[in-house]
C-alpha cells in the first residue's frame, strides 16, 4: 500500500468518526428533553393554568430557580470521554492548566479537540508528503506525519501558557489601582476584611473575582495566610507575591497596613513602567528574531520548492524524505531551528 492509499484511508476514517460523533450527538439531544418542556406539555394536556397552592409556592420557586440554573449551565459535549478521564493524573494536571488559563474550556472538550486536530493534521501531512515526495518510503511518510500531528497538543499546551501569561498581565496591569483602593479603605477606618469586600464589589476584573474568593474563604473560617497563599496558587504573579509577602510580614512585626499597601502600589507601578520601557527597547530585536526563526525559513522553503517543481518536476526537498543523507540533513535543520529559537528566547528573557 502506497502512502497515498494510507492517507486516503486515514481521511475516510476521520470522516466516518466525525459522522458517528454527529449521530451520537443527535441521539443524545433527542433523548434529553428539558424539564420545562415536559411541564409545559403536561400543563397543556390537563389544562392546569391556576397557580400552585401557597404551601408549595416556595418549593416551586426553588425548583424553577434550579431549573433555570441547569438550563444556563452548558451541557457536557463528551460525557463518555469525561467519565474515562475522571480520576487520571494527566486529566487532573490538564484541568489545573485550563483553570489557570481561564479559557472556559472543559477538560473533555479540550482533549477531544486535540485528538481531532491531531488526526486532521496527520491526514493532511500524509497527503502533502505523498504529493511532494511520492518516492519516499512509507515509514518516512508516517514518521513525518506523526511528528507533525504531535505538534498539535504541544501547541495547545503553549497556547494555554500564553493565555495564562495574558491573564497575569491583566492582573498586574490593574494591581496598583487595586492596592491603592485597599489603602484608601484602610485609611478610612475599615479593617482588612472590609477592604477586601470593597475590592470584591467595586474593583476591576479579574482581580475583583480573585479577591472575592479570598473574602469568601476568610468568611468561611480560613486564615488570612492560607487565603492569600491560595490566591498566589491561582495567580502566580511576582508582583502579587511581593504584596502578599509584605502583608504577611506586617502581620508578624506590626506597622501601618495602609502605608504598606500604598508603598506596594507605588513599587508595582515603577516595576511595570520599567518593564514596559525594556519591552519597547527590545521590540525590534524580538521582531527580528521571529522573522529570522519562522518567516524567512518558511518563505525560502516554499519558494524554492515551487521553483524546482515548475522547472524540473520534482520538489527541492524531496530527497530529504527518501535519501538517508536527506534524513540527516532534515533532522539537522530542525535541530538548528529549534535550538536557535530557544537561544534567542532566552536572550530576550534576560533582557526583560
Amino acid at each position: 500500500m502506497s502512502g497515498w492509499d494510507v492517507a486516503l484511508s486515514v481521511t475516510g476514517l476521520v470522516w466516518v468518526a466525525s459522522l458517528a460523533l454527529s449521530l451520537y450527538r443527535l441521539w443524545s439531544e433527542v433523548r434529553s428533553v428539558s424539564i420545562a418542556r415536559l411541564r409545559q406539555e403536561w400543563a397543556e394536556e390537563i389544562g392546569a393554568e391556576e397557580p400552585p397552592p401557597p404551601s408549595r409556592r416556595a418549593v416551586g420557586t426553588l425548583d424553577e430557580a434550579w431549573e433555570r440554573h441547569a438550563a444556563e449551565t452548558p451541557r457536557e459535549l463528551f460525557p463518555t470521554l469525561t467519565r474515562w478521564l475522571s480520576g487520571r493524573r494527566f486529566a487532573t494536571w490538564l484541568e489545573v492548566e485550563l483553570q489557570k488559563a481561564h479559557s472556559g474550556w472543559r477538560l473533555s472538550t479540550a482533549v477531544a479537540a486535540a485528538l481531532l486536530l491531531s488526526t486532521f493534521t496527520f491526514t493532511m501531512t500524509a497527503i502533502l508528503v505523498a504529493s511532494f515526495a511520492p518516492t519516499s518510503s512509507p515509514f518516512a511518510k508516517f514518521l513525518f506525519a506523526f511528528f507533525t500531528a504531535s505538534l498539535v497538543p504541544v501547541g495547545g499546551f503553549y497556547w494555554l501558557r500564553h493565555l495564562h501569561r495574558q491573564f497575569i498581565q491583566r492582573v498586574e496591569l490593574i494591581l496598583p489601582d487595586t492596592l491603592s483602593l485597599i489603602a484608601n479603605a484602610l485609611r478610612a477606618g475599615m479593617g482588612l476584611q472590609q477592604a477586601l469586600e470593597i475590592v470584591a464589589t467595586e474593583g476591576l476584573p479579574p482581580l475583583r473575582e480573585e479577591f472575592a474568593v479570598v473574602n469568601r474563604s476568610i468568611t468561611l473560617g480560613t486564615s488570612i495566610e492560607n487565603a492569600f497563599h491560595n490566591l498566589l496558587l491561582r495567580v502566580p504573579s511576582a508582583e502579587l507575591m511581593l504584596v502578599v509577602t509584605a502583608v504577611l510580614v506586617q502581620r508578624e512585626v506590626g506597622g501601618s497596613l495602609a502605608q504598606i499597601f500604598e508603598t506596594a502600589a507605588n513599587t508595582v507601578r515603577a516595576r511595570l513602567r520599567l518593564r514596559r520601557e525594556l519591552r519597547t527597547v527590545t521590540s525590534q530585536a524580538r521582531a527580528s528574531a521571529v522573522f529570522l526563526a519562522f518567516v524567512l525559513p518558511a518563505f525560502l522553503f516554499i519558494a524554492i520548492n515551487l521553483v524546482t517543481m515548475l522547472t524540473s518536476g520534482e520538489a527541492w526537498s524531496a530527497p530529504m524524505f527518501y535519501d538517508p543523507m536527506g534524513h540527516k540533513a532534515l533532522g539537522l535543520i530542525v535541530l538548528l531551528q529549534v535550538g536557535g529559537w530557544i537561544w534567542v528566547s532566552r536572550i530576550m528573557q534576560l533582557q526583560e
